[in-house]
C-alpha cells in the first residue's frame, strides 16, 4: 500500500512564524523622518483665492516627536467672505503641537488649539496620523471639528471633517 504524503504540522508552522517576521521586519523598516529637519506641504482643501492650506512641522532630533505641527484651515468660517490669503491670518493656522511616535507612524488625538480674535473664540479639535514614505516625504490625515464662540452671539460649529496631506523636506 502507497502512502500518501501530508504536511507535517510543524511545516505549516515554519510557514506562518516565516511570514510573522516578515511583517515584522516590513514594520523595523518603515520610513523615519530625518532629524532635526522641517516638513512642509499642503492639505487637500480647496485653494481659497488661490492659496492652498499649508502644513508644516519639525522632526525632534531624536527622530521620534514631530514639533510644532500645524495645518491651514478655514473651519466653520464661510470661504465667500475671505479676501486674499486666510492663512496670513493666524486665526486659520491651527496649532496642534507635538506629535509622537506610535506603531509605524505618528498619531495625534483630539488636539485642542484656541485662538482669540475680535471677542471671537475658535476652539479646533483636530486628530492627526502620518507616516513616512521616507525620510524625506511624509503623508497623512488631519480630522477636525471647530467651533466659534462670540458673546452675545449664538455659537457656530462644523465638522468632523477629513483632509489629507502631503509634506517634504529638502
Amino acid at each position: 500500500m502507497r502512502r500518501l504524503y501530508t504536511y507535517p504540522r510543524s511545516l505549516v508552522i515554519s510557514a506562518a512564524a516565516a511570514l510573522l517576521m516578515l511583517a515584522v521586519c516590513a514594520t523595523a523598516l518603515a520610513a523615519h523622518p530625518a532629524a532635526g529637519r522641517t516638513y512642509s506641504g499642503y492639505t487637500s482643501a480647496p485653494a481659497i483665492n488661490g492659496h492652498r492650506g499649508p502644513v508644516n512641522f519639525k522632526a525632534s532630533t531624536n527622530g521620534k516627536e514631530l514639533l510644532k505641527f500645524e495645518y491651514g484651515n478655514i473651519g466653520c468660517t464661510a470661504m465667500s467672505t475671505l479676501k486674499g490669503n486666510p492663512y496670513a491670518s493666524a486665526a486659520y493656522i491651527i496649532k496642534v503641537g507635538t506629535i509622537t511616535a506610535s506603531g509605524s507612524g505618528f498619531s495625534v488625538t483630539n488636539a485642542k488649539s484656541v485662538y482669540n480674535k475680535a471677542g471671537k473664540k475658535y476652539v479646533t479639535a483636530s486628530t492627526v496620523a502620518i507616516t513616512f514614505k521616507s525620510a524625506t516625504s511624509a503623508s497623512g490625515t488631519v480630522s477636525f471639528s471647530q467651533t466659534i464662540t462670540a458673546a452675545g452671539h449664538a455659537n457656530n460649529s462644523c465638522g468632523p471633517y477629513e483632509l489629507s496631506f502631503t509634506a517634504t523636506t529638502k
